[in-house]
């Protein structure tokens, strides 16, 4: 399988942490500090490759970071092509409802959407260069701008993974979380439409 691998310059204990992450792309069973959920092939929406089309999303504890992988249904290429008409970006994302009493407005939806996540990770293709960042939203509940942090990531053949420092989430012991696939016809936090490729299993999960 062609290997490609992608990751940002970040700081020393992100990068240690993406070199141990990256012998772990194979499916795992889930653990007590694991939470798994499957997905089965080929319901995704407006005909989306294979490469948006979620069969499996994990969260899983280690140390002081959360390991978050997908597999997808096909490998994503190293150069992937846009969708038409004018799409965006391409996002593959983990979505956490981390208080279900709130629903923060705003980026990276239109301003004024209340949307349910208060946090996100995901990894990004904009036609030139992956990347990736994780979101808190829970600023926006009193108006202020969300927060976005640069974060490791990694492409493997099917796999795509990322690394969240549970002290970003203020290290809580349990949340709720969903994968996500997503096509931005506009740049993140306008007032353009999103589309919704594919939503991994259960809409949101428990973890542990």
């Amino acid at each position: 399988m062609k290997r490609l691998v992608l990751q940002k310059k970040l700081p020393g204990f992100h990068c240690a942490v993406l070199a141990t992450i990256l012998a772990f792309a194979a499916a795992r069973p889930a653990s007590g500090q694991t939470s798994v959920v499957i997905d089965p092939a080929r319901d995704v929406f407006f005909r989306a490759p294979a490469f948006q089309d979620i069969v499996r999303g994990e969260v899983e504890r280690k140390g002081g970071s959360f390991v978050l992988r997908m597999e997808m249904a096909g490998p994503i290429p190293q150069n992937p092509k846009l969708p038409p008409p004018g799409i965006n970006q391409i996002w593959w994302a983990w979505v956490f409802d981390l208080n279900s009493t709130t629903d923060p407005k705003g980026y990276p939806f239109a301003p004024g959407v209340a949307v349910p996540p208060e946090f996100m990770v995901y990894v990004a293709w904009d036609g030139a260069e992956f990347r990736a960042y994780a979101i808190d939203r829970r600023p926006l509940l009193t108006g202020k701008d969300a927060i976005v942090t640069a974060v490791p990531f990694s492409i493997d053949g099917v796999i795509v993974e990322a690394v969240l420092a549970s002290a970003l989430i203020d290290n809580l012991p349990s949340f709720l979380w969903g994968t996500r696939t997503f096509d931005w016809p506009s740049p993140p936090g306008t007032f353009g439409l999103i589309n919704i490729v594919d939503v991994g299993g259960p809409y949101f999960n428990p973890f542990p």
